[in-house]
Formats: C-alpha cells, sequence, structure tokens
C-alpha cells in the first residue's frame, strides 16, 4: 500500500531530475480497491520541498479548489476507470514536450530502460489543458492503459502498475524521447498551435492573471532557496 511519504519521495525525485516543477503532478492509487487516491501539491508549490504533509488524498468525485493540481481530473478519472494504473505522472519535461509537437511521433524504443515505450504512441490532440472533468475523460479515452501519452503542445502523461514503475517510466521516457529527437529534428514535420482568434482564445484560457500570479510565487520561492544555498 503506497503512503504520503512515498508520493512525496516521488515527487522530490522527479523533481530532482526537472521532470516537475512549477507544472507536473504525481498520484498514486492506494491500492486496487480504494475509493481515495494520493495527489502531489499543485502549480507554484516547490516540488523538491514536498514533504507527507503536502500530499492530499481526495475522492474520485472531489472538485478542484486551490492549492490543487488545476488538472487533478485527469488523476481521479484515470484512477476510477483504470484502477490498476496505480500511479500517473503528467510531465512537462522538454523532450517529451517537443516530441508532442511532431506530426508522426515514432514508437521505436532506443534504450533498453525504456522497453516499455509504446509501439503507437498515443497523442491527446485538445490544445486546451485538461482542466474539466469531461476533457479528463477524454484523455482516458486516449490513454487507456499505456504507458506514455503525449499532449499536444503540452506534454505528457506518464503511468505505472506502481509508483516506482510511473517514477522509472518517466525517467526514461524522458530520455527516450531526447534520442528519438535527434533523428526527427529537421527533418519531422511539427504541428503548430491554431492561429488567429482561436490561438488567442487558448492564451486566453491558459495565461490567466492567477497563472501569472502562481508562476510568479514559484520563482520567487525558487530565488530565495537559492539564496539560502538549499539547491542541489
Amino acid at each position: 500500500m503506497s503512503t504520503p511519504e512515498e508520493l512525496a519521495l516521488a515527487t522530490r525525485v522527479l523533481a530532482e531530475h526537472d521532470l516537475i516543477g512549477m507544472y507536473g503532478h504525481v498520484s498514486v492509487l492506494p491500492d486496487p480497491g480504494a475509493q481515495e487516491y494520493l495527489l502531489s501539491p499543485g502549480a507554484g508549490f516547490r516540488k523538491q520541498d514536498c514533504g507527507p504533509r503536502d500530499v492530499v488524498s481526495l475522492r474520485f468525485d472531489d472538485e478542484f479548489r486551490p492549492g490543487l493540481p488545476l488538472e487533478l481530473y485527469m488523476h481521479s478519472e484515470t484512477h476510477r476507470r483504470h484502477p490498476e494504473v496505480r500511479a500517473l505522472v503528467h510531465t512537462h519535461a522538454p523532450a517529451l514536450t517537443e516530441l508532442s509537437l511532431y506530426a508522426d511521433v515514432p514508437g521505436d524504443a532506443m534504450l533498453l530502460h525504456a522497453a516499455f515505450w509504446p509501439e503507437e504512441v498515443p497523442v491527446y490532440e485538445l490544445p486546451r489543458l485538461v482542466v474539466r472533468r469531461d476533457q479528463a475523460q477524454g484523455l482516458v479515452d486516449v490513454v487507456g492503459t499505456s504507458s506514455v501519452t503525449l499532449l499536444r503542445w503540452h506534454g505528457a502523461v506518464v503511468t505505472g502498475r506502481s509508483l516506482s514503475e510511473a517514477v522509472f517510466r518517466t525517467i526514461y521516457a524522458e530520455k527516450n524521447a531526447r534520442l528519438l529527437l535527434d533523428g526527427l529534428r529537421g527533418t519531422g514535420k511539427r504541428v503548430a498551435l491554431p492561429s488567429g482568434a482561436e490561438r488567442e482564445d487558448i492564451a486566453e484560457q491558459i495565461i490567466t492573471d492567477r497563472m501569472l500570479g502562481l508562476h510568479w510565487g514559484y520563482e520567487a520561492a525558487a530565488d530565495a532557496a537559492r539564496d539560502r544555498g538549499e539547491d542541489r
């Protein structure tokens, strides 16, 4: 049975690998029959500082409130529909995010430790943050139980049958994505965001005053930690 201590550790490990930070979060279903899941803190929280008290326990029907990840529904709906997916990581890791821009994503595993990489990588196409339950349900339709799913222009979702597997997969999915990008740069076709009014609408939906405030607070906390010599 997974504990808040284990999820806090997973959060710190992913942060140390630059896989989550200002954005990104991880959850775990303590056991397959559980009606509650554990979730890391939301945007603005320095994930390197995550401790057991920062981990929240939520029921599947709980709604968003300030302090929680804005995209929490991807966790609740995945664990609700697929209890065999015990852990889920949402990452904005650089290589995985860049890979999400390509029209054709390779299904090649370039490392022994990335043998879990899907031969057909699912891609979620909605140009929005997944902030509503119906959007999350649509995402789960795409993800299923796939180990790695890319979110177009956004990042990736990585799943595991255990918390340790999800963390391992996230680390090596990013490594595999870097190697795939080496072969795609200059040859692969990228997919750009829509233009015109649709792009303006996307910007208004995502780059809100709340998000700017969270980002500013996150960077200020990081700056204070550097001054204290806490960053490793």
